[in-house]
């Protein structure tokens, strides 16, 4: 596969945030979104999986990327390079959301709810530092940030998980003994009283550490068929043309049952909550696979119409700037609604909260994506090149 960028990857990362979106929408629409078909419902209902399939992607393509550094004669991966992209990614565009909340006028253009006064020095240390819903217990003022710090340890332990990339023996095991570590992790936790720490506690992790190394154990076994299958072109472009039909009907598959999994928790759906009922430990395995199976049918065949419907452009753009939407969709809504006198007229109904908390947020998503985002990473990869050639250089 020669680009490496797929386009149908980046507008599943737009399609994910959008899920999320959506979801919290619906939570926060009260009346508004009440009586909805049951398959809409579960649909709805399962927007928090947005983060799920996050996870996965971000195993497959950081791995993928460090992978093809090795393939291009690297003699090993720039971790040096590696965390100076990760926190140009993920740090500025937060900062960022945390000076807006924390200023005087954020009382009063926001929500109460939204508007931030650190409690502590503590407080404002632990956002800073991305400690939180984490022992000891610090709750995240902004719902969605809890993802934030799981994401960001995933960083920090990729090299420390690296061992295994070079062969795939040691990368089924470290994939067996991060689902072994995961659920004995939410088992641990399921006895734990409160149970806003229950949830924030096991979502953390190791708790999540499965999601992330499916992603990088794909992307090892994928590169792996990828160079043993350069050598028969013949066999690749026999199968070229029987691809889009067995992929699309993988991938509509996998998202399917991934939006009935939840059903199964009943009145309490978000099973995150961690109780008696043993499957809810082994969630991260259940959704890694499923997101695996639709990561190969996208990969494996880039020409079926699931795969083109991800890279058009709309879900492209989403895609590039859905970090920022992910990090602003829900104090958006939450202002929206205050805004309408605090609950989603009917008038309005779930459509017209939706669209109105889309457009807002993708208008601060483009702003945080080309006046953070985008110049601080340039000038992360302009480095990283400097870097590059002075390591190389006799």
């Amino acid at each position: 596969m020669n680009d490496r960028r797929l386009p149908a990857l980046t507008g599943l990362r737009g399609l994910a945030a959008l899920w999320v979106l959506v979801f919290h929408a619906w939570a926060l629409s009260g009346a508004a979104g009440a009586g909805l078909p049951a398959p809409m419902t579960a649909l709805l209902g399962a927007g928090w999986l947005g983060v799920d399939v996050f996870f996965v992607l971000s195993g497959f393509l950081l791995a993928r990327g460090l992978g093809d550094e090795l393939a291009g004669g690297e003699r090993r991966p720039d971790w040096t390079a590696f965390a100076l992209m990760r926190v140009a990614r993920i740090l500025p565009a937060y900062y960022a959301q945390l000076a807006v909340f924390a200023l005087p006028a954020a009382a009063v253009l926001l929500t109460p709810a939204i508007a931030w006064t650190p409690a502590s020095n503590g407080e404002t240390l632990a956002h800073v530092a991305l400690w939180l819903n984490a022992w000891p217990w610090m709750p995240a003022h902004l719902g969605p940030w809890w993802s934030l710090p799981v994401e960001a340890g995933f960083y920090a332990v990729l090299p420390l998980l690296w061992w295994a990339w070079g062969a795939s023996r040691r990368m089924l095991g470290l994939l067996l003994g991060a689902a072994i570590l995961a659920v004995a992790w939410r088992f641990a936790m399921h006895d734990v009283t409160a149970i806003e720490q229950r949830i924030g506690w096991s979502e953390h992790l190791p708790g999540r550490l499965v999601q992330f190394v499916a992603g990088m154990a794909l992307a090892r076994w994928m590169s792996t068929g990828e160079r043993k299958g350069r050598g028969g072109m013949a066999q690749e472009s026999l199968g070229a043309a029987r691809a889009p039909l067995w992929a699309d009907a993988l991938a509509l598959l996998a998202f399917a049952v991934l939006v009935l999994l939840p059903q199964l928790g009943g009145d309490r759906a978000y099973v995150g909550i961690i109780d008696a009922r043993v499957w809810t430990w082994f969630w991260p395995l259940f959704t890694a696979a499923l997101v695996a199976v639709l990561l190969v049918s996208l990969v494996r065949a880039p020409e079926g119409r699931v795969a083109r419907v991800l890279g058009s452009a709309p879900l492209v753009a989403l895609g590039t700037v859905s970090f920022g939407l992910y990090l602003w969709h829900y104090p958006v809504q939450w202002a929206l609604r205050a805004a309408l006198g605090g609950y989603v007229p009917p008038t309005w109904g779930l459509a017209g909260y939706v669209v109105a908390s889309l457009l807002v947020s993708l208008a601060v998503a483009a702003l945080s994506w080309w006046a953070i985002e985008r110049p601080v990473l340039a000038a992360a990869r302009r480095w990283r090149e400097r870097r590059r050639v002075k390591l190389r250089a006799p």
